[in-house]
C-alpha cells in the first residue's frame, strides 16, 4: 500500500515512512474508474480528483491505530433526522448539549473518522458551495463539543492530506 502513494502523494508517503501514521492497517484494494463513477452516481455530486486519487490508492485504510479510518463505508452525507422525529432520550441528549438542529455537519459529506479531539469525531467535505478550483473545503465535526461544531482544517483534500499528520494534536 505505501508504494502507491508514492508517486501520487510523496508527503504523505514520506510521513507513512518517518512511522507518523503507524501503524497502517486494514488496507482494502483501490477503487477502479467504474466503482469511482457509481459512487458519485449514487453521492449525485463530483468527488474532488484528489480525494479519487487517495481512492485509486486504498478504498480504505486505517492511520494510528485507528483514530484515522477511511472504509469503503466512506463516504456518506450527514443527514439528521427531524427535530420531531428525534426520540425523547434523543430530545434530552440535545436540550443537555445545546445548539441546533439538525447539527452544522447537515449535508456535508463525510470520508473519513477522525479522532482528533475525541472518538467519533469525523472530517467532512462542505459541498454546499460546490466545487471550488476543483475541491470542497474540509471540514472537522467535533460531536463532543458543547454544542457539537464543525470547523474549517483546510481549503482542498489535496491541503489536508499533506498537513493533517503534522496537526499538533497528534503530537
Amino acid at each position: 500500500m505505501h508504494k502507491q502513494f508514492k508517486n501520487d502523494w510523496p508527503k504523505f508517503y514520506q510521513q507513512l515512512q518517518s512511522r507518523k501514521a503507524k501503524p497502517v492497517e486494514a488496507i482494502l484494494p483501490g477503487a477502479t474508474e467504474a466503482e469511482l463513477q457509481k459512487l458519485e452516481e449514487i453521492l449525485g455530486l463530483p468527488l474532488p480528483e484528489s480525494y479519487k486519487r487517495l481512492l485509486r490508492c486504498a478504498r480504505g485504510f486505517w492511520l494510528r491505530g485507528g483514530t484515522i479510518q477511511f472504509s469503503s463505508g466512506h463516504p456518506f452525507f450527514h443527514n439528521f433526522a427531524k427535530l420531531e422525529e428525534l426520540t425523547p432520550r434523543q430530545l434530552q441528549t440535545l436540550r443537555a448539549k445545546g445548539g441546533i438542529w439538525p447539527p452544522p455537519s447537515q449535508g456535508m459529506l463525510c470520508f473519513a473518522e477522525f479522532f482528533m479531539e475525541a472518538d467519533g469525531d469525523q472530517v467532512l467535505f462542505d459541498v454546499s458551495g460546490g466545487l471550488q478550483d476543483g475541491e470542497y473545503p474540509i471540514m472537522y465535526y467535533a460531536h463532543e463539543d458543547n454544542p457539537p461544531s464543525v470547523r474549517k482544517l483546510a481549503d482542498s483534500f489535496a491541503q489536508w492530506m499533506d498537513e493533517f499528520l503534522d496537526y499538533k494534536e497528534w503530537s
